[in-house]
């Protein structure tokens, strides 16, 4: 017991040292984001790792550890990353983290052999102070992001050798040192703050521009040779920054980044507390939420990395990836061979695109029925970037039946509340776009009729009239703001905030080159992290 709290002592103090110490920036930390309006910030603020950031990056440090709960991911504008610049840790939320670092790190100490492939030098003793600086340094510029400058170097392997020295064990001092590394805010936040340059904004510095890069394309921390490049500066010529973007967009991470960006933008989180009613609906089984993700990440992947195409091909392609049990649901035969394979959707069908993907028409209904409205605010904020605001207070949303009136659809139900002034002007943006998709019942299913009625998914997108689902479909990828949407979606996810005003002839410069290039998304990419807008940390001053 009493050894227990002398390690607990040396890991508090290692902790509660780092707290006002990030960046390297004479030991006074910014303070945490307050939160505004909108997402809308000025200035650059520290961003939290959200909870993908986080088990990417501690898989890159640790290996294939079990990443425990934490505080959840706040969602802001659309995006974990925009909640993340604007909510600090709280007190128990510290205590989370410190519960998963001492596990995970415990994990990867348990084997020495594994020991050696996450440390630069594995030491034999507390006395091998130059193997335990190199183990130190080399763990904790990859996981700050940057070099630890010496005093920062000196703390840690005090730790180390003062832990190894009580436990009689190196590999635990060192296990320690690691955990206090993980509980640093230079750690579990993003500290990319910028500095003065002549160009008269804040400018990423070298190390902080290899950790937006990493964590824009990869979802996780940079690695040796984008940090290298930081290093020798070439990182900071227009060169230096194409080149690494491109290396890393052809880098396998570039796909988890880019479903990092995909998952938050359409809400695929939702799937993993989706619920439907197992009377009503049977076929919704607990295998089935994991599949239909993998066809929705697998119809990115494919025009993004497989086959690089337009990507607005995804809003009304026939092109999807099932199993037995999505092709049974989606009406497509079944093979002897069970496993995930590409597929074409029927062409005289409505389903088609990502609106009628099993993910986004399950995720966005109710347990016993659809809901044009929840489907209909999905198309009109994810993809036509329209702003719908919540409803008025004391308004019923519930549309129960009535048993005077009989059997009616849902678009019937939903006439008084665009009747209703109070009600009509958000309903009319969400209602004729969700009810499009009338034709498949909460899991996804397509069906014929609405308790035994006629559907009529005909409606209007912005003066576009479509007759069903795959009419509506075919607007989208036409659309006149889908693609400006996308660009501007990205931007938010990147910057961790909304556009600002100033920004929009930099958003309109990537609106040209993603038509230019056919809407080639991983063009897309390389335009926005090699643009001003990237390095500088700071928006542009608005001109008169």
């Amino acid at each position: 017991m009493e050894r227990q709290g002398l390690l607990a002592a040396a890991l508090v103090a290692v902790i509660g040292g780092c707290v006002g110490d990030i960046g390297d920036r004479g030991g006074h930390a910014p303070a945490p984001p307050s939160g505004t309006s909108g997402g809308a910030v000025a200035e650059p603020t520290l961003r939290k790792l959200t909870l993908a950031e986080l088990t990417h990056s501690l898989h890159d440090l640790l290996g294939d550890v079990t990443v425990g709960p934490v505080e959840p991911d706040t969602d802001q504008d659309g995006f974990f990353s925009v909640g993340a610049a604007q909510v600090a840790i709280s007190p128990s939320g510290v205590a989370k983290y410190e519960q998963v670092f001492d596990a995970a790190t415990a994990a990867a100490f348990a084997d020495p052999s594994h020991v050696a492939s996450i440390l630069a030098c594995v030491p034999k003793d507390t006395a091998d102070e130059t193997c335990l600086r190199s183990a130190i340094t080399a763990f904790g510029r990859k996981a700050w992001r940057r070099p630890l400058v010496e005093a920062e170097v000196a703390r840690y392997l005090d730790v180390a050798v003062f832990v190894g020295g009580d436990a009689g064990d190196v590999l635990e001092g060192l296990r320690h040192a690691v955990w206090g590394m993980l509980e640093s805010p230079n750690f579990l936040y993003r500290v990319e703050l910028g500095e003065a340059s002549a160009a008269g904004r804040l400018e990423f510095t070298p190390y902080e521009l290899a950790s937006r890069l990493s964590y824009t394309l990869w979802s996780t921390l940079p690695d040796d040779a984008l940090l290298d490049a930081a290093a020798d500066g070439s990182l900071s010529t227009p060169e230096g920054l194409h080149d690494q973007a491109k290396r890393m967009l052809a880098d396998p991470r570039a796909r988890q980044g880019v479903a990092n960006f995909v998952s938050e933008l359409y809400g695929l989180w939702r799937l993993e507390s989706v619920f439907k009613d197992a009377t009503l609906y049977p076929s919704w089984t607990p295998t089935l939420p994991a599949a239909m993700r993998e066809d929705f990440l697998r119809r990115i992947t494919d025009v993004v990395f497989d086959d690089p195409g337009d990507f607005l091909s995804l809003y009304d392609g026939r092109k999807a990836f099932v199993n037995n049990e999505l092709a049974k649901l989606y009406g497509l035969p079944e093979e002897a061979v069970d496993g995930f394979r590409s597929a074409e959707l029927p062409a005289d069908g409505m389903r088609r695109g990502l609106i009628g993907s099993g993910a986004v028409l399950a995720m966005y209904s109710l347990p016993q029925r659809t809901s044009a409205t929840e489907r209909g605010k999905f198309i009109a904020e994810a993809m036509l970037c329209k702003t719908i605001p919540p409803p008025p207070p004391n308004v019923d949303t519930k549309l129960a039946d009535d048993p005077a009136i009989g059997p009616q659809t849902l678009r019937q139900k939903l006439e008084p509340h665009r009747a209703n002034p109070a009600c009509a002007g958000c309903h009319g943006m969400m209602d004729p776009l969700g009810l499009a998709l009338e034709n498949f019942d909460t899991v996804g299913a397509f069906r014929d009729n609405d308790h035994g009625l006629p559907i009529d998914a005909t409606g209007e997108v912005d003066g576009a009239p479509f007759q069903d689902a795959a009419g509506l479909a075919a607007r989208l990828r036409e659309h006149p703001e889908v693609a400006g949407c996308l660009v501007k979606k990205l931007a938010t996810f990147t910057a961790g905030r909304a556009p600002v005003s100033s920004e929009e002839p930099g958003l309109a410069e990537l609106r040209t080159e993603l038509d230019a290039s056919g809407n080639r998304f991983d063009e897309l990419l390389l335009a926005l992290v090699t643009s001003d807008d990237f390095v500088f940390a700071q928006p542009p001053r608005d001109t008169p």
